[in-house]
């Protein structure tokens, strides 16, 4: 153990030992017994440590339930999804729901053209203009 991790440790950790890393706790206190400007510096560090200690912050009141109040509500497709598989087993529905979810524009898609192949459409207008003509001729006699 060196002065600068010994400082670092002080900086990092605070003033009391039980609060160091186990692994360095005892090197850092053998150093200490050596070190002037690290003792001078614990010693900084447990005024700064008691007044962080003996300070109390006061808890408002329902601050719970005004913070789960302000959250944002659930989007709609999560309210869907979740409708659509119910959470029986976590993992199940980690995988399932995105696959289902990916597949809604398909069945969509799907669903619309099907929908699409019904209308007939007329391709040849020849026709249509021979029985206009058969009708005006029919019309003069």
């Amino acid at each position: 153990m060196d002065h600068s991790r010994l400082i670092q440790i002080i900086e990092a950790y605070g003033a009391h030992p039980e609060r160091w890393p186990e692994q360095e706790r005892f090197a850092a206190e053998q150093l200490l017994g050596s070190d002037l400007d690290a003792n001078r510096l614990l010693s900084i560090h447990k005024l700064v440590d008691s007044a962080l200690d003996s300070y109390a912050v006061d808890h408002p009141l329902h601050l719970q339930t005004r913070i789960m109040a302000n959250l944002p509500g659930r989007a709609l497709i999560d309210r869907w999804l979740e409708w659509l598989i119910p959470d029986f087993d976590e993992i199940r529905s980690f995988f399932w729901r995105p696959v289902l979810a990916a597949c809604l524009p398909l069945v969509t898609g799907l669903l619309l053209g099907s929908s699409l192949l019904s209308v007939d459409v007329v391709d040849d207008w020849e026709d249509e203009i021979v029985l206009i003509a058969l009708d005006g001729d029919l019309g003069d006699e």
